[in-house]
């Protein structure tokens, strides 16, 4: 319940967060009352911020100072929008540990989390309950089947696809789309607009799927493309589905699906370019074996590294520290509380030289 207490024998809070304030609202009043862990399983949290404005009335406060100067390092860019990093700054600063899914926003993360901040990878079942099809590399067809699934959405990049088929139409390859997941009407009518222009065929769109039909389609394909642009979540579930289900696989080389061996997947260039994903297309079907053992190989790294048992072997340890520093953050609310000028105001250089000496005390390196 939103308004239950927490019980006093609990020796750690951990705290969801994700992009969607009816699911995650409730868990601000935890983060203000009492220091507890956090995992982030979005990169973006304006739509978070906007619901509890909306639901509550509550805007979530800034830090007092900017934390991050510049977080554009290779090899892997903070892709967190600019707009949304107070959000998940403010969120951090209140967490005594956190886990991200994806090395793409860590930096934000680390930056303003007082507590150690760890990449795990996004924990995620194999839902496919219908009977997997033979995977044969005899299979002989004159089109090529290549599948989006999932919400579809610019964020998908079926665009990119097409203009990449549209570029390999031209060398003779024919290539069936199929867009399987729900769509808005005025987005199918521009898909099939650039079909037209593009001198494709027309994407099929399947609509909504239930799992065992979305696996007869994924299991069906040639080719699953898990594009994404801009990039807003932590762990990508559509990658973990895809890998599950150990057809050939094409990703961008960035966040959550850079974690993925380059030996197993192909990867192209986040962004919108059309050469490289027609490329990477033009290699599965000119090597179809080769693609096909990639692709095994993939599933069975897939099984064990987002498998329930790996996350909680890894996510225990990373409790345990986060419970070990837990009387110091209590410690420090309680001082912290006394920071204020007569008038109830926060006095900033206050907290700001607590802060200071905490951590040359207890976090220095």
């Amino acid at each position: 319940m939103p308004d239950a207490s927490i019980p006093p024998d609990v020796d750690l809070i951990v705290i969801n967060y994700g992009n969607h304030a009816p699911y995650h609202a409730a868990a601000l009043r935890i983060a203000a009352d009492v220091p507890a862990f956090a995992i982030f399983h979005d990169a973006e949290m304006r739509h978070f911020e906007a619901g509890v404005i909306n639901l509550h009335g509550v805007a979530i406060p800034r830090l007092a100072s900017d934390t991050i100067p510049s977080l554009h390092i290779e090899p892997c860019p903070d892709l967190v929008n600019a707009a949304s990093r107070p959000i998940l700054e403010m969120l951090s600063a209140m967490s005594v540990g956190a886990i991200v899914h994806g090395p793409h926003y860590e930096p934000t993360i680390s930056a303003a989390c007082p507590g150690t901040v760890s990449v795990l990878p996004l924990c995620y079942p194999d839902s496919g309950t219908a009977p997997r099809r033979a995977q044969s590399s005899a299979k002989k067809s004159a089109k090529k089947m290549v599948t989006i699934f999932g919400i579809i959405s610019p964020f998908k990049q079926p665009e990119r696809l097409m203009r990449a088929v549209g570029q390999l139409r031209e060398k003779g390859e024919v290539i069936d789309i199929h867009l399987a997941g729900p769509i808005e009407d005025h987005y199918q009518k521009d898909l099939v607009a650039l079909a037209n222009e593009l001198g494709i065929e027309e994407p099929t769109f399947h609509g909504y799927l239930g799992d065992d039909e979305l696996i007869r389609v994924l299991d069906d394909s040639d080719v699953i493309c898990c594009l994404r642009h801009p990039i807003t979540e932590g762990g990508s579930a559509s990658l973990i589905t895809a890998l599950y289900r150990g057809r050939p696989l094409i990703v961008p080389d960035v966040a959550s699906y850079s974690m993925v061996p380059m030996d197993f997947i192909s990867k192209v260039s986040y962004g919108e370019n059309c050469e490289d994903l027609a490329d990477a297309l033009c290699k599965v079907f000119d090597h179809p074996e080769d693609a096909m053992g990639r692709a095994k190989k993939a599933r069975e790294w897939a099984v064990g590294t987002y498998s329930p048992k790996e996350y909680v072997d890894k996510l225990v340890p990373i409790l345990d520290e986060a419970a070990s520093n837990l009387p110091v953050y209590q410690a420090l609310r309680q001082i912290t509380k006394s920071a204020v000028t007569p008038d109830g105001e926060t006095m900033d250089i206050a907290l700001m030289s607590i802060a200071r000496i905490a951590r040359d005390l207890f976090f220095a390196e």
